[in-house]
């Protein structure tokens, strides 16, 4: 067994080195085995993954296909430990389908080197993931995407924020991930435009074999940017006074054009554009009295109805 194996590994290296088609007796020469054995040879390559190219007659012979090769693969430590951190976000995700396949892949890639010095992966956690399962999640994500590059309509039932179902015929055209949840850009038939889906609202689904044409008005950018969902209402600037939150607010961006002014060791001065009022709301409330609102009228107006209603709740 070790003589065939080293056989194959000499056959891959003489292949790779020529690039012309090489005969079955020069072949058996090289690598000092029977010209019988050097087919069997060929095949144990092919189940590698490699691709060989073979040519009857007299110039004929085996050639190895380069689109098939593999790439030298020289990492520093830095970079395997990149490729652990990325496996073990991406298998901490439920909403990320390709879990096994993308473990198989870089368990190939780190095998390839030399793994003495071993390294731990960071430890990753989704604090909130979806309660959905995930089967059900790629269920409606596999249709929806075979209704994308079909260009096929898919009948949809669709639970609103109201809480209410209602059926739509949409023409999907972008699936995407927002703050953790995916969503579908998509025609909708029913109410004549272009909005967005949250997939884990939709109750059932099924494609049709009707096809449509996505609308030629139609540009991604409209409806994608650097911060989310470009039409998810209009944009509101906010300017908030915090209170010991001077690093924490540091670590991420919240909206457009953020802006943080340090007053002194235990106050900032924080400024962005925001969509969505609701999302703005919660947004606010969630830093409790450790939040003043400076602008705009309308947020101080809203907090303050909010809070006096979840006190009516304690009375």
């Amino acid at each position: 067994m070790a003589n065939k194996t080293a056989a194959t590994i000499k056959l891959i290296q003489v292949l790779s080195a020529r690039g012309e088609y090489i005969s079955t007796s020069e072949l058996a020469d090289m690598i000092e085995t029977n010209p019988r054995n050097v087919k069997e040879y060929i095949k144990e390559i092919e189940v590698c993954g490699y691709k060989v190219d073979s040519l009857a007659g007299v110039y004929g012979g085996y050639r190895m296909n380069k689109a098939s090769l593999l790439p030298a693969i020289n990492l520093n430590n830095d970079e395997v430990k990149l490729i652990r951190d990325t496996t073990s976000y991406l298998k901490s995700k439920n909403d990320y389908f390709a879990n096994i396949e993308i473990d198989s892949v870089m368990g190939k890639i780190l095998a390839s080197l030399d793994d003495s010095k071993p390294i731990t992966p960071l430890t990753m956690v989704d604090k909130f993931p979806l309660s959905m399962p995930k089967d059900e999640l790629q269920k409606r994500f596999t249709i929806l995407n075979d209704g994308i590059e079909s260009q096929l309509k898919v009948e949809i039932e669709y639970l609103s924020v109201a809480g209410t179902i209602k059926n739509h015929i949409i023409h999907p055209y972008k699936l995407f991930v927002y703050n953790g949840n995916w969503f579908v850009i998509a025609y909708n038939e029913t109410v004549n435009d272009i909005g967005y889906f949250k997939l884990n609202r939709i109750n059932d689904l099924f494609i049709t074999r009707n096809h449509f044409t996505v609308l030629k008005t139609y540009v991604e950018e409209d409806y994608l940017d650097g911060y989310g969902m470009v039409k998810n209402g209009e944009y509101y600037h906010i300017e908030l006074l915090l209170t010991n939150l001077n690093t924490v607010m540091k670590e991420r961006i919240y909206g457009k054009n953020q802006i943080i002014e340090e007053i002194d060791d235990k106050h900032i001065k924080f400024k962005c554009d925001m969509q969505n009022q609701e999302m703005i709301l919660s947004f606010v409330l969630s830093f409790g009295n450790k939040c003043k609102i400076i602008e705009p009228e309308w947020l101080k107006d809203r907090v303050k109805e909010t809070l006096r209603k979840e006190l009516e709740l304690y009375e």
